[in-house]
């Protein structure tokens, strides 16, 4: 059984191969797989950074990890902003995926955080589950990589 909790960045770190797994599904690029790991931690120190965990018994099965940060325009909102999220393929159905994005959405809502954006590939798409869940399309980003190297 699946279950879910709030984790600290390092139980993220300890499991590379989930990041390494994420980023061989969602990346389609040349850059290396070579995470800033000190951002991470230095944020999660100040309290901007919340890690949620997916466990099967003992075992990591996925993660998500959050910055928050005040909006710009609006003083009175926090912002959670996810940067990462990865729930292993076979955890995924059964609604296991969408059970721990409502887990994500309840404890942020609990933290006091106004607004949630996720982020996704074009690739790993469930905007559908989101939309079941209420959230709208806010923006759309498209990126050009000018100077980026396979180090």
């Amino acid at each position: 059984m699946i279950e879910f909790s709030r984790c600290l960045f390092q139980v993220v770190e300890d499991n590379f191969h989930l990041v390494r797994e994420h980023w061989e599904e969602v990346v389609r690029d040349e850059r290396p797989l070579d995470p800033y790991w000190e951002i991470y931690r230095s944020t999660e120190q100040i309290g901007n950074l919340i890690c949620y965990c997916a466990r099967d018994g003992e075992e990591v099965v996925g993660y998500t990890v959050f910055f928050l940060q005040p909006d710009i325009h609006s003083r009175r909102v926090i912002i959670a902003s996810n940067n990462t999220v990865f729930l292993k393929k076979e955890y995924r159905k059964s609604g296991g995926g969408m059970r721990f994005l409502e887990y994500c959405d309840a404890e942020l809502e609990k933290l006091g955080v106004n607004r949630i954006a996720w982020h996704m590939t074009p690739w790993v798409d469930f905007s559908g589950a989101l939309k079941r869940m209420g959230y709208r399309q806010f923006a759309t980003i498209y990126i050009r990589d000018i100077g980026v190297r396979n180090v």
